[in-house]
Parts: C-alpha cells; sequence; structure tokens
C-alpha cells in the first residue's frame, strides 16, 4: 500500500455528512499526533462490517532491563492496550461506530501482531477501530475524536510510566521460565513442574486457577534445583525417556499432562504455571479418525495389511484411529519433536499397547505398539511421556512411573518394574523426510470458531487437533499462512518449521504477512504450520532423494 502525509482533521471535515464509502479516502493516509504516527491501513465498507485497521507507532521510553526482553515487554504493553482500549471505547452511532479493541489476551505470553516492540525501543500497535456513522453517513466530528484525541490517548497511557513493579515481576517471571526452559538439556530433562505450582483450571474451559488446589509437590526421587539468575527453583524433573503418568481416574494425571503441554509457553504472574516449561519441541498427539494422510512412513508401527497395502508411503482421505495416530507421531518426528506427548484417554489403544494373552486367538499382528516401540525411540532420541490409567505393557515400557494420588505426585517405578515385564523389544524406524510437492491454491482462507474453511477446500479442517494451540489469533496466523503454501512447494516439513520460527524470530509478522495487518495475528511454532499443512485435503508430500 502506498501512504501518504495528509491533514487527517481537514480531511474529515470534507468527508462529514457523504456517505459511509467516503471513508475509504482515508486509506493510507498519515498523520502524527503528539509524537505518534498514526496510519490508516484498512477501512470498512460499512459501519456493521468488521472494523477498520489503524497502525500507531512511536518510540518507548522504557529501561534498558526491560527492552532486553522485547518480547515479555510487548506481552506486558498489549495487555494494558487491551484494558486501555476498553476505557476509551464507546457508542459513537450505529454498528461498530467508536469500537476500539485488540483481541483479548490469555494468560500466556506471546508475540502478537497487536504490538510489537524492537530492542531499541521502537513500537507499533495494531488497533481495529469502527469508523462512526450515522444513518450510514460520515460523522466526521467524532471521527476527528476518535483517530486524533482517544487513541493517541490511550496509547499514552499504555507507554507512559514504565518502569513499575507490575513490569519488574511480568520481565523476572519471562526470564525464570526462558531459563528454566534453557536448563531442561543440561538435566536430560523434557520438562520441569515447579514445587507450588497450582496446575488445575477453575473449570474445564476457564484460564483462572482453581481457587483452593492442592499445589503441586514434586517425589523426593525426582526433585530437581535448578539454579536460575532470578533465584534456585525445585521441582519435578521429567526426564528423557519414556515416563508413564498413571493413577485412577479425578486424580491429575490429565492436568499435569495438560501443564506439560502448555510449558512450550511462558506463562503471566498468578497464573499458577509460571515455573512449568517443558521443551519448545514438545507435541501432543490424538486419534483423528477421519483425517487425510499424504505419504506417511508408519510401517514402524503399522504393516501387514490386507491388499499388501504400503504403509511405508502411506496416504488416505479416510485415517482409522490407529493409522492416524502413527501418522500423527511420524509427522510429529520428521518436524523436529523432541518429546511426544499421550493421553490414553484420546488415543487408539490398539496402537499404545497389545494384551499377549489374545495372541492365541488373533493369528495376525499387523501393529507393532508404541509401548514396543518406546525404548528405541528414547534411543533414538524421541522421548514419551503417556498418561494412562495402569496398562501393564506400557508401565513395563517405562524408564519412569509417576502415580498421581489425591492430586500429588509419588514416583512408583521400582514398584511398576516388579509387576510388569518389558514387552518385546521393536526397531523403532524414524520417518524420512519429506517434501511439499503440491498445495491447493486455497481461496480466502478463514477461520470459522476451530475449524479452517476455504471456498476450494472439499471439508473444513478441524484445528482443534492441535491441543497446544491457546489463542484464536493463533488460528489466524494459520489461516493466513493457509493462503500462502505455494510458496513452501519444494521445502522439507522440517525446513518448512525452521523457516517460520526463524522468520517470525527476526522480522516478526511483516516478514510473514507483510505490514498492512491487524491485530488479529498471534505466534504458532513451525511445528504447528506443519501440523495444519499434514491434514489439509489436497496437499501433496513428496520422499526426498
Amino acid at each position: 500500500m502506498a501512504f501518504r502525509q495528509c491533514g487527517l482533521e481537514r480531511l474529515l471535515r470534507r468527508l462529514d455528512g457523504r456517505g459511509y464509502r467516503a471513508y475509504r479516502e482515508l486509506k493510507g493516509c498519515i498523520t502524527r499526533v503528539d509524537g505518534f504516527e498514526i496510519r490508516v491501513v484498512r477501512v470498512q465498507p460499512d459501519p456493521y462490517a468488521p472494523p477498520s485497521v489503524v497502525h500507531v507507532m512511536g518510540r518507548l521510553e522504557a529501561p534498558d532491563w526491560a527492552l532486553e526482553h522485547p518480547v515479555a515487554l510487548a506481552d506486558y504493553l498489549y495487555r494494558r492496550l487491551y484494558r486501555a482500549l476498553r476505557s476509551a471505547a464507546e457508542r459513537m452511532g450505529e454498528g461498530r461506530s467508536g469500537f476500539l479493541s485488540v483481541p483479548r489476551p490469555s494468560p500466556v505470553m506471546l508475540r502478537r501482531s497487536g504490538l510489537e516492540v524492537s530492542s531499541d525501543g521502537r513500537f507499533i500497535a495494531r488497533i481495529w477501530v469502527g469508523l462512526p456513522s450515522r444513518r450510514r453517513r460520515v460523522l466526521g466530528n467524532a471521527a476527528m475524536e476518535l483517530l486524533l484525541e482517544k487513541i493517541p490517548r490511550a496509547i499514552r497511557r499504555v507507554v507512559e510510566g514504565l518502569g513499575g513493579r507490575d513490569l519488574e515481576e511480568h520481565i523476572r517471571v519471562w526470564r525464570l521460565q526462558e531459563e528454566l526452559r534453557s536448563s531442561l538439556p543440561r538435566y536430560r530433562l523434557v520438562a520441569f513442574v515447579g514445587d507450588g505450582s497450582i496446575l488445575p483450571r477453575r473449570c474445564g474451559t476457564c484460564e483462572d486457577p482453581l481457587p483452593g488446589a492442592v499445589p503441586f509437590e514434586s517425589p523426593p526421587s525426582l526433585r530437581v534445583e535448578i539454579e536460575t539468575s532470578v533465584g534456585a527453583v525445585t521441582g519435578m524433573g521429567v526426564p528423557r525417556g519414556v515416563t508413564v503418568i498413571a493413577g485412577t481416574a479425578f486424580h491429575g494425571k490429565t492436568t499435569l499432562l495438560e501443564a506439560i503441554q502448555y510449558g512450550i509457553y511462558n506463562h503471566v504472574p498468578g497464573d499458577g504455571r509460571e515455573r512449568v516449561v517443558s521443551l519448545r519441541s514438545t507435541v501432543k498427539v490424538r486419534a483423528e479418525d477421519g483425517r487425510y494422510v499424504s505419504c506417511v512412513d508408519i510401517s514402524t508401527f503399522i504393516h501387514s495389511l490386507p491388499a499388501r497395502i504400503d504403509t511405508s508411503c502411506f496416504t488416505t482421505w479416510d485415517a482409522s484411529g490407529a493409522t492416524s495416530m502413527a501418522a500423527a507421531v511420524q509427522e510429529a518426528v520428521e518436524a523436529g519433536a523432541e518429546a511426544i506427548l499421550i493421553d490414553e484417554d484420546t488415543s487408539a489403544t490398539n496402537l499404545l499397547f497389545y494384551d499377549e494373552r489374545s495372541a492365541s486367538l488373533i493369528r495376525r499382528k499387523t501393529v507393532t505398539t508404541i509401548a514396543e516401540q518406546a525404548k528405541s525411540m528414547s534411543e533414538k532420541g524421541v522421548s514419551l511421556v503417556i498418561v494412562s490409567s495402569g496398562s501393564a505393557p506400557l508401565l513395563a515400557a517405562a524408564d519412569t512411573v509417576v502415580v498421581m494420588e489425591d492430586y500429588r505426585p509419588r514416583d512408583a517405578t521400582r514398584e511398576a518394574k516388579q509387576l510388569a515385564t518389558q514387552p518385546g523389544g521393536a526397531d523403532y524406524k524414524p520417518p524420512s523426510p519429506r517434501r511439499l510437492v503440491e498445495a491447493p491454491r486455497l481461496e480466502k482462507p478463514r477461520i470459522r470458531e476451530t475449524w479452517l474453511v476455504a471456498r476450494n477446500l472439499p471439508s473444513p479442517l478441524n484445528l482443534e487437533s492441535n491441543e497446544q494451540l491457546v489463542e484464536e489469533g493463533q488460528l489466524r496466523l494459520l489461516a493466513a499462512l493457509a493462503a500462502r503454501l505455494q510458496t513452501l512447494r519444494g521445502m522439507t516439513l522440517r525446513g518448512i518449521a525452521e523457516w517460520l520460527d526463524k522468520t517470525l524470530e527476526e522480522e516478526g509478522f511483516a516478514g510473514l504477512l507483510g505490514r498492512d495487518i491487524g491485530p488479529d495475528y498471534a505466534e504458532v511454532r513451525g511445528l504447528d504450520l506443519v501440523h495444519m499443512l499434514n491434514r489439509i485435503p489436497g496437499v501433496r508430500m513428496g520422499k526426498t532423494m
């Protein structure tokens, strides 16, 4: 888009009273107010349509210790921006007139397109703005108040007076989690759960910690102390290899696994999970009946199928529970996952373990289970954390067994080894690298709840299968990237994942989507893009030579 300097006040006086579409003359307009540069990037066609987008740019007066952590600082400012815009917004006519907002943040610290900060203190805020009208006529004076007074006043509230205790605590908690996560390889851990953490949420769809919940207390045999620049932290280390979290229902198994799966993110002060971290390359997998699969080597798990179906390049438009889960594991490992999380409740149990007592009845074995492959997988650098009520083959395959009782973990590794014998060993075969051969040119991909839809997509794709996404902005970023799949052709899946991670870190959202974007995007990992890419019907993968 070509931007131009304009007298915004004079322009709005000229447009006052004209039809609503006259607002289009604002697009590309740049003006300066109180040291901020304001750009009108997108103009809504109607007062009831999705709001316009305005960018505000300026420079922060922030302490050096905050500027050293621009992602944490931007997250802190974004939360202030969300509150400031809510306070400033008021109805100024019909439809969305007077609307000011950015998407509501979750308790997770993320890069968001709504506010980005560079290490030299420059910032850009991207805001939804409802341009005011009555009877679909431009309200010039109200628009001047909105653009030239309310928005600059809200931005001042956000960026002034930085350096207080709230910001200091926000940065401290960010640093703590970053240092804990970076320490995991040194301690040969895939995850760490700090003592005193509050893992349960207030309800199944709530983000707040459960009041009165039992604080997490690590078993002495698994307790680790990690030194950080903000103090030593003790907690339960989840070691590399195979870990099984066992126990009866409603005692906290899945709650612990969920804390680990969200440990890929940093959490805000007061969330209760500020000292729970896991490797960023941790991936939760599940069975997905009916999903699309393109040329995935699942032969290490599934073989000897009827009609001599080739499972070394398995392709289907309608995967079963076992084949979909086998594909998910292989796809995650191929893209760079170092730890795989599995919950028995959402798995194909015939892929998890096999009851040897049925061998005389079922004479043909077509599945080599995860329990049988677990030892070989860990030897080849893939750790497993599995929730199971008490499957003997899984317990036997585990290097570490944690039993949850009354929401407290107990190390039961020695007992488990006495109860169960190691299942027959198998040689895990890591997947061969694949490259993106062909991708459909999706027409206007968008998000509808948790579904990716497009005009030429044969059926909507449910992105809820990626349980590690926490904000709608992440879904929107994936949908925006889905429109650009053609540019990724020829790249390997791991190459695509690395490209996204590097671009987002070095160039921000503008490097991915261009500069004329709104506030409605949040960061995803390259692993998340590959997760979606593997499931889009019509995407064709091929093995590298």
